[in-house]
């Protein structure tokens, strides 16, 4: 009965987000139309047919028992041998892509960040320690061979020797859990192949080496998850669990708010099992360990380096958005004082005629963030979410239609206006120092191939292509694996841990700038984690007969 329940819940939101909702938000004429309820009621008697056979036969396809050949010769590898293959076997897979992007994607952020690293570093506005990488790499570049793109050649190399270990060692977790042979080849064969993996790795941004460590992040949390006892007892773990967690929170500035949320909610569900509280106060220090060391790095660190905190407004866009949308569709309607503080916080409204580009635009909050006044804010945030939280409650139609707005590409997957993955550079006078592609190799073939990954709508509108390269899916995705491990017994305190990390990221890729794919990529590659909570048992839990 759960089971129908969740196919026919689920298939009536999907339907309702996928014909209604979202074409709704997408052209901002926020009225229904008769015509939608005939794509609706197809749409949800598809998605409730596939729902069903999702719950019931997924959990119970054969392979699940998992004793046949390829099971077994991947049993019997050794693990450390597994992590070697998959590691060598993902790396040597993008080999291709830095022969052709070397010294790899110039585009992004790389504008401000390569005037910052060849400047001075002022703000953390982008994470220092990525600028900092970037100064030293192409300080070595050019003191070796007099050329900056070389020392960013050999960064792109470090991205991808870290990032293709995180997804070994993600997949070498699968096999150590022992889940089925063709989830956990899947997996490995989806990490080399995804052409996100692929030009991410070589592409100069903050998110690479943030999404790296984020899935080593959440590795050691699902083992802390699944087996506390036996992951307490090998050392290791007590030293790369803070290693890898801060340079986690180092490399994109909310990866701390992660990282907090995942252990505050685990320590929530099982504090009614920590009985020996001494048996866990190694773990609980170990755990404490990266957020002392992130605030003295972004604190007494920083103040000795002259380096500032990055504006408030950045954590704001959300709040900026709604406050601009009223101020554009209400204006009528606000009392004088609401028009004063309007004027206050957000640039005296003269960006409403500015031709420089900073037009409200309901997608994306760049232009919004620009004329707000952070210092103004700063001064007292209480006035501020007063004002905001009444303003709020008057216009409460204009705050929801602009949350679903700046968030449409993360739930609507008819959206793809940021479902992109960048393949130019951006031109070589743009940079402080001129920088260009200089590539290794020229395969026309294979520069075609990747350009059309990245540009292309081809793979956007092509159905099931289209899942692997728009965002509005992560949502559906993350709410189905969910159903589907709520059948085991123990589900709160033992399989929903292991989502955790998926859930913290989507809640911040929804208070993002714009639903980009580049934010929820590090999402995308986390997912093969929930397999753990669908098909293992995991210890600690005893499962009913019908699952023994």
């Amino acid at each position: 009965m759960t089971n129908i329940f969740f196919s026919i819940f689920l298939a009536f939101f999907y339907s309702i987000a996928y014909t209604i909702a979202g074409p709704m938000i997408e052209s901002q004429e926020i009225a229904f139309h008769r015509s939608q309820l005939v794509p609706f009621a197809v749409c949800f008697v598809v998605c409730a047919v596939v729902n069903i056979a999702l719950f019931y036969l997924l959990p119970r396809m054969p392979w699940h028992k998992g004793n046949g050949r390829i099971s077994q010769c991947i049993n019997k590898m050794g693990n450390r041998k597994f992590l070697l293959i998959t590691w060598a076997f993902i790396f040597v897979s993008w080999i291709p892509a830095y022969l052709i992007f070397y010294p790899g994607v110039l585009s992004y952020d790389m504008i401000t960040q390569v005037d910052n690293a060849l400047g001075k570093i002022i703000n953390n506005h982008h994470p220092v320690l990525h600028t900092w990488l970037i100064r030293v790499f192409m300080r070595l570049g050019d003191s070796l061979f007099s050329s900056y793109e070389f020392g960013l050649g050999l960064l792109s190399l470090v991205q991808m020797i870290t990032l293709s270990y995180a997804l070994a060692r993600m997949v070498t977790l699968l096999k150590k859990k022992r889940l089925p042979w063709i989830i956990i080849l899947m997996t490995a064969f989806f990490s080399a192949f995804w052409f996100v993996n692929v030009c991410l790795s070589v592409t100069m941004v903050k998110d690479t080496l943030h999404a790296a460590f984020l899935v080593l992040f959440a590795c050691h949390f699902a083992e802390i998850v699944t087996e506390s006892p036996e992951y307490m007892e090998r050392k290791s773990n007590l030293v790369f669990l803070p290693i890898v967690s801060f340079l986690m929170c180092a490399f994109r500035n909310n990866g701390i708010h992660i990282y907090i949320f995942c252990f505050a909610i685990l320590g929530l569900l099982r504090i009614g099992r920590m009985k020996k509280v001494k048996a866990y106060l190694g773990l609980i220090a170990i755990i404490m360990l990266p957020v002392v060391l992130f605030k003295i790095y972004t604190g007494p660190v920083f103040h000795a380096l002259g380096i500032e905190q990055g504006q408030v407004r950045e954590a704001l866009c959300i709040p900026i958005q709604q406050l601009q949308r009223v101020a554009i569709v209400k204006a009528d309607e606000l009392t004088e004082e609401q028009t004063q503080l309007m004027a206050y916080y957000i640039d005296d409204l003269h960006w409403m005629d500015s031709a420089n580009g900073r037009i409200y635009d309901p997608f994306i909050a760049d232009p919004a963030k620009s004329c707000f006044y952070s210092a103004r804010y700063e001064e007292d945030p209480l006035a501020f979410w007063k004002f905001y939280g009444k303003t709020g409650i008057q216009f409460t139609k204009e705050y929801l239609t602009a949350f679903l707005s700046n968030t449409l590409g993360y739930w609507y997957p008819g959206y793809y206006g940021f479902s992109y993955v960048m393949y130019d550079n951006y031109a070589p006078e743009q940079f402080v120092e001129p920088l260009e592609r200089k590539s290794i190799v020229h395969i026309p073939s294979l520069e075609k191939y990747y350009e059309s990954l990245c540009s292309s709508d081809f793979w956007r509108i092509t159905p099931f292509l289209r899942l692997f390269a728009v965002s509005g899916f992560s949502t559906w995705i993350l709410q189905y694996g969910l159903a589907i491990a709520w059948r085991k017994k123990g589900f709160l305190a033992e399989s929903f841990p292991l989502f955790l990390p998926l859930i913290a990221q989507y809640g911040i890729m929804l208070l993002s700038p714009m639903s980009s794919f580049r934010y929820s990529w590090p999402f995308y590659l986390l997912l093969p984690l929930t397999f753990i909570a669908i098909w293992e048992k995991i210890k600690g839990v005893k499962l009913s007969e019908e699952e023994e």
